[in-house]
């Protein structure tokens, strides 16, 4: 089967490119945030919420926990 290409570029006029994206709120940071910056970070959901949601993840099966690598050492301290 033979397959025909033709490059092609896109052009963007500059009112397209005088808009800046950073104000879409539902795009993510290019980056990964820091340690820091989740911290002090303001969620939607108190702090004492937080066991409960956990829970309700588990039992929706959303997240998994990882085997125990020693489940004979779990009660030691």
């Amino acid at each position: 089967m033979a397959v025909n290409v033709a490059p092609f570029k896109l052009k963007s006029t500059a009112k397209d490119n005088a808009a800046p994206r950073n104000n879409v709120p539902y795009e993510r940071p290019q980056r990964k945030l820091t340690l820091k910056e989740m911290q002090a970070r303001e969620y939607p959901f108190l702090d004492s919420d937080v066991p409960e949601i956990f829970d309700d993840l588990l039992e929706a099966n959303l997240i998994d926990l990882p085997e125990m690598k020693r489940p004979e050492e779990a009660k030691r301290r």
